[in-house]
């Protein structure tokens, strides 16, 4: 799967699930309704993380067009340290990933 589906996809209009779904009325419905909100889709790697990877991905993006809440993000990275060991985390550890 890992060789086959990439983690995070290219940006698709919506209306490639109706290709996919085109046999299934309960799902056109839902892609639908889907596009009543949205216009594009990610697809992303089926592996347990998805939802987090998303999720995540879709935040920086968000990111990239709104100054005030990069600006806050970049705060909250920047002091994250801190909490992490004032709540009880083990500065070895957290210290890992900075």
């Amino acid at each position: 799967i890992s060789e086959s589906i990439p983690l995070v996809g290219d940006i698709e209009e919506l209306s490639s699930l109706e290709k996919e779904y085109n046999e299934d009325p309960i799902y056109l419905a839902k892609v639908k309704d889907l596009s009543s909100k949205y216009k594009n889709i990610r697809r992303t790697r089926p592996d347990g993380n998805c939802f987090f990877r998303a999720f995540s991905y879709a935040y920086l993006e968000h990111l990239l067009t709104d100054k005030n809440e990069y600006d806050k993000f970049c705060e909250i990275a920047k002091n994250s340290k801190e909490i992490l060991i004032a709540l009880g985390f083990p500065q070895f550890t957290v210290e890992d990933f900075y």
